[in-house]
């Protein structure tokens, strides 16, 4: 699951070619396999970032973006302590390129998003992945990832919470907990799914100074086409991490849905879709137990599901596209018998329920 030079990282999202071949576009797809929250974006994000310049060029320290969430974040920040990237992908192989070097080794809680490994890896820096197991329900082994770093002098140690794919909760006591732990490193901490998580209080969370805290923003505000993230860190790490960065790695747009990400009325946006796709992700856990399957709970509004014995979840994925479903094989996090599905309205929920009903029996 991790990846050493050269090798491409795997993602949920529909390939165009593969819908081709079964005379579908992305637009006829009801894609589970991406966790982009889908009730949005909002009309008010929307005519911000068509607001935007476009004949100018953007701001390369994206200023006004990084004071807009200095000004709303809970407990306050500075801007020097904030970064603005295109997405938090982009933002991961920043501070890879900024604090890791040839050798140097990352110690990553699997399984995770595919990235910063893919990035530590592209710098020639060396990963060791701490797996959590089926038998904790996928929860991370802070102790055992704390002696990983200390046994291998990590530069870096990489977690998310909730986790990706499985939706499992880091505590911020136990982020703590590590950092104190195994103070050399750097933690680098993916927080993308928070917001939208019933654990999003631990979003306002204080956290030691080693902690790098990357948020996307293209999953609550379904901006996913646009890229818009920052992330968190002291000012000294967030001047190392920008200096190590292209000009213009944001565009106008980046910044203007940035701006508009931090108003009121964008908080209550995200606010009202939250509480809906986590009433989505429970009645999706009860209509998945109703087709004999077992999800793995989670905080989080996306599902890891284990398959009966002999499906593989690449199978089932060809089974249903056909029907123009998406859902995302874990093979690639190696968890070949996993899928993991998003929450999603009720509609789209029963044609995938429907659909899971007449395919099991059969596979």
């Amino acid at each position: 699951m991790f990846f050493s030079k050269g090798d491409a990282p795997i993602h949920g999202g529909p390939s165009i070619a593969e819908l081709a071949a079964f005379g579908l576009t992305p637009g006829d797809v009801v894609d589970f396999s991406v966790n982009v929250n889908p009730y949005g974006p909002s009309d008010a994000m929307v005519e911000a970032v068509r607001r935007a310049p476009l004949r100018a060029y953007p701001d390369p320290a994206s200023t006004r973006g990084r004071e807009a969430l200095a000004r709303t974040l809970t407990p306050a920040r500075t801007a020097e302590e904030i970064v603005v990237g295109s997405g938090a992908t982009e933002l991961f192989w920043s501070i890879a390129r900024a604090l890791l070097a040839r050798d140097e080794c990352v110690v990553v809680a699997a399984p995770c998003f595919a990235e910063f490994p893919a990035a530590a890896a592209a710098v020639g820096a060396r990963v060791v992945a701490v797996a959590s197991t089926p038998a904790r329900a996928f929860d991370v082994d802070i102790d055992e990832v704390a002696h990983a770093a200390r046994a291998n002098d990590a530069t870096i140690v990489h977690l998310g919470t909730p986790s990706s794919p499985v939706g499992r909760r880091v505590s911020p006591a136990a982020i703590a907990a590590l950092a104190h732990a195994a103070p050399r490193a750097h933690i680098v901490l993916d927080e993308s799914f928070l917001a939208l998580s019933d654990r999003h209080r631990d979003l306002d969370a204080t956290l030691p100074d080693s902690v790098i805290r990357v948020r996307s923003l293209t999953k609550d505000h379904a901006i996913a086409g646009l890229r818009a993230g920052y992330l968190l860190a002291s000012p000294a790490i967030a001047r190392r991490i920008a200096a190590a960065r292209p000009s213009w790695t944001t565009s106008t747009l980046t910044e203007a849905a940035v701006v508009a990400t931090t108003t009121d009325a964008e908080h209550a946006f995200v606010r009202d879709c939250r509480e809906r796709l986590l009433a989505d992700s429970r009645a999706l856990a009860r209509a998945l137990t109703g087709v004999g399957l077992a999800p793995v709970p989670s905080v989080a509004p996306y599902l890891v599901v284990p398959l009966p014995a002999g499906l593989t979840a690449a199978h089932l994925r060809r089974r249903l596209l056909p029907r123009a479903l998406l859902i995302r094989d874990c093979a690639s996090f190696g968890l070949p018998n996993y899928v993991r599905l998003a929450a999603r309205p009720a509609a789209d929920r029963a044609r995938l329920v429907a659909a899971l009903s007449e395919e099991l029996p059969s596979c």
